[in-house]
């Protein structure tokens, strides 16, 4: 990889991990994951610039949970995660604020919309 910033896609949805994959992979950096395991195997071990977090994880966790960890951890707490799903429900953009996600997005994305909210995210951190 190039020194682009670092995506992370939290997906179990093979399809949906290919699609953001070519979309975002001329501007950044993109990793893929589809299990809980996964996840847990790679965030440890690669600093990501942001992460695409599906809500709906066919696994011990959900998406919600792994925001959470994510928030309580001091490595991580700072990294924009924009909380993905299908189900535009109240409940469900409730959990993903409460988890302390930093967007709400509902599937499918456009990519163009979801390249220039990466890019405002990143864009503050720097500030920061």
């Amino acid at each position: 990889m190039d020194g682009k910033q670092k995506v992370l896609v939290v997906d179990d949805e093979e399809l949906a991990q290919d699609f953001l994959r070519f979309f975002l992979s001329k501007r950044f950096d993109v990793y893929t994951v589809g299990s809980v395991s996964t996840f847990y195997n790679i965030i440890n071990k690669i600093d990501f610039d942001l992460i695409l977090m599906d809500i709906s994880l066919r696994d011990s966790k959900d998406g919600i949970q792994l925001t959470k960890e994510l928030r309580a951890s001091p490595k991580h707490k700072h990294i924009p995660i924009f909380v993905l799903t299908a189900f535009n429900t109240t409940k469900e953009r409730s959990n993903a604020e409460a988890a302390g996600a930093s967007k709400f997005l509902t599937k499918p994305v456009d990519t163009k919309v979801l390249v220039r909210l990466i890019d405002e995210a990143l864009a503050s951190i720097k500030e920061n």
